[in-house]
């Protein structure tokens, strides 16, 4: 009975050390996240919808002299009704702001985000983590904006654009009416909004230069987006960043092993991603040759687990130095991920 204890306390010990070294490995320190550092974010909406007043051909020159960029992309791409520099741009934005629908859409993302300090908070001490473990990165101004359904995120070389009426809850009735599939719906509420926000500016900021690239180059890839994510937002739930319920996760956790011998089975890994392969890491309500219970995009929980275990294998190495490894084959080898 003493050795069974005893060795209860020793693996209990060493998961305790273990789980404590991996969640210090690329921490962001607290002096960071405690430095004065003001993240540019504007209300895109509110200022815009202050223009429903018949004096909009007046103020609507002041809107697209404080947003230059962002404006002249909100009307040209985001709801397409023209150059902003059209002289019937007024007229054309009071169409669009008293459109029922859209008056209705702001009223509610109104009500559900009467104020966005949590978020900013959020963004705010991520791209704190993020000018860490990467000084001389680009920190963009974050501008929320609504566009009638027509955008989630939206980035530029300087902005991050965040679409607040994609995250109204899994139960907002328009999402049915617009024919959104219910496995979007159900990620399609706010404790999502920093999360995407932070994965797409990563995804473009460290853009796959490889047009015809494996599918385990883009599943490490993705997997290190995911990586970086669950750094820069430690307290967010694995659920969350990944887009996946908890049962989901559960599954992937629980099969992780049957998960990576199908992938070595159809020897898919190391070909083109063209085609059928991209079915492995876009979204879905499953994925594709796994049962009905697995989630969508399964090569991306499998990319992060690889990168994941590589970071234990090579302590030394550095986000920075992570992003810049760009051999699959190697990254693969060096992380010995083979799962039981």
């Amino acid at each position: 009975m003493k050795n069974k204890i005893l060795l209860l306390f020793l693996l209990t010990a060493s998961c305790y050390l273990s789980c404590t070294q991996e969640n210090k490995r690329h921490k962001v320190p607290e002096a960071v996240l405690e430095e004065k550092f003001i993240l540019p974010i504007y209300s895109f909406h509110d200022d815009l919808f202050a223009l429903q007043n018949d004096t909009a051909a007046f103020f609507y020159k002041n809107i697209a002299a404080k947003y230059p960029d962002f404006f002249y992309l909100f009307t040209q791409r985001i709801i397409n009704i023209g150059d902003s520099t059209n002289p019937q741009m007024a007229n054309l934005l009071k169409g669009f702001l008293k459109d029922r629908y859209i008056r209705e859409m702001y009223a509610e993302v109104k009500k559900q985000f009467p104020q966005l300090d949590p978020y900013n908070k959020q963004l705010t001490d991520a791209f704190k983590g993020y000018r860490y473990f990467f000084p001389k990165a680009k920190i963009p101004a974050v501008i929320y904006f609504v566009s009638g359904y027509n955008y989630t995120n939206i980035t530029t070389e300087t902005t991050l654009g965040i679409g607040l009426e994609m995250y109204l809850g899994n139960r907002y009735q328009p999402y049915t009416y617009l024919e959104i599939p219910r496995y979007k719906q159900q990620i399609m509420q706010k404790e999502y909004l920093v999360s995407d926000a932070l994965q797409v500016w990563i995804s473009t900021e460290f853009e796959e230069k490889e047009d015809y690239a494996s599918l385990l180059s883009q599943m490490l890839y993705k997997g290190k987006i995911i990586y970086l994510t669950k750094k820069l937002l430690p307290e967010v739930p694995d659920s969350v960043v990944f887009g996946y319920s908890k049962a989901q996760l559960n599954w992937c956790e629980s099969n992780e092993a049957a998960i990576w011998k199908n992938f070595i089975d159809k020897k898919v890994l190391f070909g083109s991603l063209r085609g059928d392969s991209n079915k492995y890491i876009n979204e879905g309500p499953f994925t594709a040759g796994f049962p009905r219970e697995s989630p969508g995009k399964l090569g991306v929980w499998v990319g992060y687990q690889i990168i994941k275990k590589l970071t234990d294998q090579k302590a030394d190495i550095s986000v920075s130095q992570l992003f810049e490894m760009r051999n699959a084959e190697q990254i693969l080898s060096q992380s010995k991920y083979k799962p039981k």
